[in-house]
């Protein structure tokens, strides 16, 4: 029978973009954004989940557990996993080692008391981790149960990466990563390029990854379930960069905000099974 998981990178696009630029001191977290994404997105699931399966796995960053601690306590509440997206939505693969392990527990530290529920799974933000050497996933081990950062094409190439990192308790998930043809592009199952796939290609993948043994997955983001703007830096927001640089993020976001979101739920739609969806991510952990 064919699964699908849904997960969610909880994160508040404005923010992260912000503190990438250097000038993220200039406001609060949106959090009204950030709620109206919420409900938008368990409403979708209550209505087309399934009738045992409307969970889903929201990645939360520290910084939304710290400024809108109601938030993730409300996402625990309706029955949802709330993992870790990190503190700061930062590339790990720049910081060192003792940023990164201090990130980690202030982060599942904020996150577990906020929710009052036990948060056992991380994901890195945009997926950068170092994946030359252990350090960095030997790290998330010593803080969580599962990390879900990393696509691969099958289960035993996968379980082959766990054996070379030297990893003992942490549980790899997988998302699902293949080539189009041979030698051709690779593509990911989720996120932007779920945006950009037709829905045939995406029913494919799905099927693809469980013939893989990867568990499929989709994952979605706030900004892209929300009116576009709501997420947008302005240009006054951005002035400190001076008027050239800020025109160009201004239109970068507007390459990142406007372009698929409104037909992603329609699309998720069509890519759950007759079933409904699978449930939660730590389900696959087990206790």
């Amino acid at each position: 029978m064919t699964r699908l998981f849904l997960s969610v990178d909880f994160e508040d696009f404005a923010h992260d973009l912000k503190r990438l630029l250097g000038v993220w001191e200039t406001g609060p977290l949106r959090v009204e954004e950030l709620w109206q994404s919420f409900e938008t997105i368990d409403g979708f699931l209550r209505s087309h989940g399934g009738s045992t399966s409307c969970a889903a796995t929201f990645f939360c960053t520290g910084v939304v557990a710290r400024d809108a601690p109601d938030l993730v306590a409300e996402i625990a509440k309706r029955g949802h996993e709330v993992a870790c997206h990190y503190y700061f939505h930062d590339s790990m693969d720049l910081q060192s080692a003792e940023t990164i392990d201090r990130m980690l527990g202030q982060a599942r530290q904020a996150l577990e008391e906020a929710g009052n529920t036990p948060v056992r799974g991380f994901r890195a933000p945009r997926f950068r981790l170092n994946r030359a050497t252990p350090e960095q996933y030997r790290l998330i081990e010593r803080h969580f149960d599962y990390d879900c950062s990393s696509f691969f094409a099958s289960a035993q190439e996968c379980d082959r990466f766990s054996r070379e990192m030297g990893l003992t308790t942490l549980r790899i998930l997988p998302l699902f990563m293949t080539p189009l043809a041979v030698k051709g592009p690779m593509v990911r199952l989720g996120g932007s390029y779920l945006k950009f796939m037709t829905s045939d290609l995406a029913g494919k993948l799905i099927e693809r990854s469980e013939q893989a043994g990867i568990a499929p997955q989709v994952y979605l983001h706030p900004y892209e379930i929300v009116e576009p703007q709501s997420f947008m830096v302005s240009m006054d927001e951005l002035a400190a960069l001076g008027s050239a640089k800020a025109a160009y993020w201004v239109l970068r976001q507007s390459q990142w905000l406007n372009f698929g979101g409104a037909r992603l739920l329609r699309k998720v739609e069509g890519l759950i099974p007759a079933g409904g969806l699978a449930g939660r991510l730590d389900q696959l952990v087990g206790e």
